[in-house]
């Protein structure tokens, strides 16, 4: 039995008159089971009732012998004790049977149960917040009003036995399954067993290691078994761990009617946590049809809620013993995620190297970065100073320079009214000479206007004399004299009025 107590058959041992007739009569009844075609899983050798109302009254014997007798069957008889597990544990008997499955009653708790009440635990307001949300929902709890004080109880003192696991969610419902079969002690003593010896304290771990390997079976065993719903998963980016985490932490409890989930937890008190796989997968089996034709959230919906489709114990532990179950391709399962996880602890180890010298190179940088600021905030001082220093430069000399202007336009100013006087001046001497060049021009006009009139008088009075008197050619001398005079007067009087020209313009620019 995986993880659980070792049941291995003893050869070679004789039985008794009575075990030999009870194991006659058992025998009698698994062989006409085989042959009624309404058997379950005959070929597990499994007893179980067919759906009439056939019961065998011989059943309470036997499970009295079993449990007057549990030694002789743990070492002769394991395969009946699977045998009558897996049809059914009276319901009378099961608190014994349960506590003879784990050997609770030579549990050796040290400190004793009274004593760990006594003290704290951290986990106390985690488990009161659990139990307020968790109590008034399942169906676990309905007929056990009064069980959440002795819930707490339980799972308060196992988390000060056990500080390194302390407290895990899906230990609720197993705590309370027990609580509804016997008393706190014996409860814890069994819980204790369970942690301890079946696997449930390496799935509660944080490191979530065991867990981890679980998944990784059950996901490889989907695909093997059920490769058309598994593809369907990988489609829809649906992981196993989505929905079949809790199947394992609490052993199908919190997802199964009681009925059935009570049944499972038998088994898995006999045989470990095989019963998980198996009825997981037939679980998936029979409704692959319907999840194939679901999206994630119609899935998740739908394997949350199993009480409307697992409603038989019977019919589940039967689908659950049809599934293929190789311990041999579990151990190797088992092996391949040890070595997905060493690679995994390796890669995760150099990236937190390289993580590592990240940070040391990114502390570096913003130490450079620091020093490379205080040099250029240092520089820039530097700069600004000697810009200021400029600046200030600038404003004297632009301070010198405005005086300089405001000098000069002053200076400017009497000049130019100096000039202004001058050209005033200068403008009335033109004009005056411009005045006085007319009036001789006028005067030699007049005065070239009576020689010509001498000279016509002239030469009407020779009369056409061919040799003209001395006389006549001064008169003609002084007229051509008088004529050239005219023509420079002309010509001066021409340059004044340029002159007078250029000085008005220049009076006007200074105006």
């Amino acid at each position: 039995m995986d993880s659980a107590p070792s049941l291995s058959p003893s050869t070679g041992s004789q039985l008794s008159v009575d075990e030999m007739k009870l194991l006659a009569k058992l025998e009698e009844q698994n062989r006409l089971l085989e042959t009624d075609s309404k058997s379950l899983y005959p070929l597990n050798g499994v007893l179980q009732s067919p759906t009439s109302t056939k019961t065998f009254s011989f059943e309470d014997d036997i499970w009295d012998n079993v449990i007057k007798e549990w030694d002789d069957w743990c070492k002769r008889k394991v395969g009946q004790i699977k045998v009558l597990i897996r049809r059914g544990v009276p319901a009378h008997l099961r608190p014994a049977v349960w506590q003879l499955l784990c050997d609770a009653q030579n549990v050796a708790v040290q400190p004793k149960y009274s004593d760990l009440l006594k003290s704290s635990s951290p986990s106390e307001t985690l488990i009161l917040r659990d139990l307020t949300r968790i109590l008034p929902q399942h169906q676990l709890f309905h007929k056990v009003a009064t069980c959440q004080k002795p819930l707490f109880n339980v799972l308060k003192a196992y988390s000060i036995l056990d500080r390194e696991i302390g407290y895990c969610q899906g230990s609720v419902f197993i705590v309370g399954l027990l609580l509804t079969q016997m008393a706190e002690e014996e409860a814890f003593c069994i819980f204790v067993r369970l942690m301890k010896d079946f696997r449930m304290r390496d799935l509660y771990r944080s490191n979530m290691v065991e867990l981890g390997c679980c998944l990784h079976q059950f996901d490889a065993m989907i695909k093997d078994q059920l490769p058309e719903l598994h593809s369907h998963f990988q489609t829809q980016g649906f992981h196993t761990s989505m929905f079949s985490s809790s199947w394992f932490l609490n052993i199908l409890l919190s997802s199964l009617p009681i009925t059935a989930a009570i049944r499972i937890f038998d088994i898995f008190m006999c045989e470990g946590l095989e019963i998980v796989f198996r009825v997981g997968l037939a679980l998936l089996q029979m409704k692959q049809t319907e999840l194939i034709k679901l999206d994630v959230e119609g899935m998740m919906n739908c394997l949350q809620n199993l009480e409307s489709w697992a409603s038989d114990p019977d019919g589940i532990i039967e689908a659950a013993y049809q599934i293929k179950y190789n311990p041999s391709r579990m151990k190797q399962l088992r092996q391949e995620y040890a070595s997905i996880k060493t690679k995994k602890l390796e890669e995760r180890k150099e990236l937190n190297g390289l993580s590592s010298e990240n940070k040391h190179l990114k502390q570096r940088l913003a130490l450079l970065e620091k020093r490379c600021s205080e040099k250029l905030e240092s520089q820039l001082k530097k700069e600004l100073e000697k810009t200021r220093l400029n600046t200030a430069r600038s404003q004297i000399a632009l301070k010198e320079m405005k005086a300089n202007i405001l000098q000069m336009e002053e200076s400017s100013a009497v000049s130019n009214e100096d000039s202004v006087m001058y050209l005033q001046k200068e403008l009335i001497c033109c004009r005056l000479q411009e005045a006085e060049a007319l009036t001789e021009l006028k005067l030699l006009k007049h005065h070239i206007k009576d020689l010509e009139e001498k000279w016509q008088r002239q030469q009407v009075h020779c009369g056409g004399q061919q040799k003209v008197s001395s006389a006549q050619n001064d008169l003609q001398v002084e007229l051509l004299s008088t004529r050239l005079k005219e023509t420079l007067t002309q010509a001066a009087l021409k340059e004044s009025r340029h002159r007078l020209t250029k000085l008005q313009t220049e009076v006007k620019t200074l105006s």
